[in-house]
């Protein structure tokens, strides 16, 4: 009983104690500068617009403009202008200006900011979400889980973490400099560029906007031509945020148009590039950055894999499974595209996904509302590349159970959709086993035990996130570390950009290079090698011996090899001798 009552004491000092520090936390964090947007009308679930029978971006008729519409219903939302070359380079001197007086803002100032915008997501997430919504045509709920539940933790781990990520970082000078300080020092690269991808439009756009203002920087974002139209609505939330807090609002520049404003981008005197998109288009991206010596992160995208083994949770794991692979469509770089089951529990789960694949709903949720688990896809122009991935992999053996077609929605016609895919029996030299799908798509492929499920797993080019579910998570946890992947997951999926304070990127054609975490907050400074006097009086001399003009070579290079054995040669002996050595080179 006492030691009962011991611990229940304990507890309770623990639990108060915590309470404590949240309170004197909260009461000694500044309040955030409020301030407003309004949401576009069309972000408004009553909002109709004319439907366009066979929407396309851009029209022969008027290249120079980006048409924006619902992927959902067709509506035509707005009519863009495309940037020219010279806007672009109006942006970049902008930016640079206002960059020069931000390098200078205190850590204290560049939180405030973010303390601002963080507290305008969670007060408007309903408008950013619908905005987003009718860009894109994903759901509310897929809309809040890939936009701002992501965006939050981002931001609050920036606020949290990102002084002490960039503040002066002490090394040791080692013992032949043990009289000096040495440290490395983050300073802002200058204005930097991200071109980022259409299918999550706000989190994709405001991501790098954090990692740059905590950094010093300005920041040129090249928004997709696909969602022209809500990224107007998302700059102008960080617009606001800048004024609201006292800073220039050009430092942040938010560019929307086709590839040659991309090209544009990279070439307008920007000091690093970041990429969310195709291999394709990261090639492109990599030989225009290397004629401006610009570097460049690139992230570009993934086939990811899920390793059930045979004593798998799946009663925890189906659910995970489902959500992995139809969050957004499946229009994500770290959504799950292959499945890869332990051959004794292959039928059941397999029956089990056909199952629940075959009541997901599809439609428009700012029109339909309720009872949609599907929208649509964003990009209109895939649906032939889709189905010949399908019809490829059922000519060489696979089954298809499910789907594997555009859908006809009844009620949007003019509306983007792909019906929810079951395609099972896959093996790795079919050509969907091997390429980004970005559809909703679930792939089943089968493993005959551990080592087997990595070597189908590592058969793949791509190399960006992976899962395994086992119970043994010591197993689970090996297996992770032989997959060839930047991220990897025991018992779920994407949960590694949930936890900020991990680098983001991959392997192999998913690219190279880091954002997020400490590693990507850095990757947008020049970490400058500093080095100071320690020991007051005491400076780095130049023997006698060593001074130019030298006046013997020999005794020199006996002075030197054996200043070597002293200092780094672990044997006593070695270094007695040259300690004798360097006494008699100096006389």
């Amino acid at each position: 009983m006492a030691i009962d009552a011991t611990l229940t004491n304990w507890a309770t000092l623990g639990l108060s104690a915590l309470v404590g520090w949240f309170i004197l936390n909260w009461l000694s964090t500044p309040s955030p500068k409020k301030f407003r947007v309004e949401a576009p009308e069309a972000a408004n679930p009553k909002w109709t617009g004319k439907v366009l029978e066979n929407p396309t971006l851009r029209t022969a008729s008027d290249p120079s403009n980006i048409v924006c519409f619902d992927p959902s219903t067709g509506f035509h939302i707005d009519t863009i202008p495309n940037p020219t070359a010279k806007d672009i380079k109006a942006l970049y001197q902008r930016t640079a200006a206002a960059q020069v007086k931000w390098a200078k803002s205190t850590f204290e100032q560049r939180r405030a900011v973010l303390r601002s915008l963080l507290a305008f997501v969670l007060e408007n997430q309903e408008d950013i979400c619908r905005a987003d919504c009718r860009d894109t045509g994903k759901t509310m709920i897929d809309a809040s889980l890939g936009e701002v539940i992501t965006t939050c933790a981002k931001l609050r781990w920036t606020i949290d973490n990102g002084e002490s990520v960039l503040a002066d970082d002490y090394r040791s000078p080692g013992l032949m400099m043990m009289y000096k300080n040495s440290k490395v020092v983050y300073q802002p690269l200058g204005v930097v560029a991200a071109l980022v991808s259409w299918n999550y439009p706000f989190h994709n756009a405001i991501g790098p906007v954090i990692s740059a203002l905590m950094s010093g920087n300005g920041i040129i974002v090249k928004c997709s031509e696909y969602v022209a139209w809500s990224s107007r609505y998302y700059e102008q939330i960080i617009k606001t945020c800048l004024t609201a807090n006292g800073v220039d609002p050009d430092l942040v520049q938010f560019v929307s148009g086709f590839a040659e404003v991309g090209e544009e981008v990279i070439r307008c005197g920007v000091n690093h590039v970041t990429f969310i998109g195709s291999p394709a288009v990261g090639k492109l991206v990599q030989r225009n950055a290397a004629d401006y010596l610009v570097p460049c992160v690139l992230e570009l995208g993934g086939k990811d894999c899920a390793i059930l083994l045979k004593d798998a949770d799946l009663i925890q794991a189906v659910p995970v499974l489902m959500r992995g692979v139809f969050q957004n469509c499946g229009q994500n770089c770290i959504g799950i595209e292959r499945i890869i089951l332990a051959a004794e529990i292959y039928d059941k789960v397999v029956e089990e996904m056909n199952a629940r694949i075959g009541k997901l709903r599809q439609g428009s949720i700012l029109v339909d509302g309720e009872g949609v688990d599907c929208g649509a896809m964003t990009m209109g122009n895939q649906f032939e590349r889709l189905e010949g991935l399908v019809q490829e992999a059922v000519s060489r053996g696979a089954r298809l159970l499910r789907g594997g077609k555009r859908f006809r929605h009844p009620k949007h016609t003019s509306g983007q959709y792909f019906e929810p895919t079951l395609l099972v029996d896959v093996t790795p030299e079919m050509e969907i086993a091997n390429s980004e799908v970005f559809g909703p798509i679930m792939v089943i492929m089968k493993h005959y035990g551990p080592e087997d499920a990595v070597r189908v797993a590592n058969l793949c080019p791509f190399g960006l996130g992976s899962s395994v579910f086992s119970a043994d998570k010591v197993l689970a946890e090996k297996m992770c570390l032989q997959l060839r992947t930047g991220m990897a997951n025991v018992n779920d999926f994407a949960v590694n950009y949930l936890c900020q304070g991990l680098p983001f990127g991959g392997v192999g054609i998913s690219g190279y290079g880091r954002f997020s975490g400490v590693e990507g907050l850095r990757g947008l400074c020049n970490p400058k090698a500093v080095t100071t006097d320690r020991i007051p009086g005491v400076k780095t001399p130049i023997p006698p011996i060593l001074d130019y003009p030298v006046k013997s070579g020999a005794k020199g290079w006996t002075f030197v090899q054996s200043l070597n054995h002293l200092v780094y040669n672990p044997e006593i002996p070695a270094k007695l001798k040259a300690g004798l050595d360097l006494a008699k080179a100096t006389m």
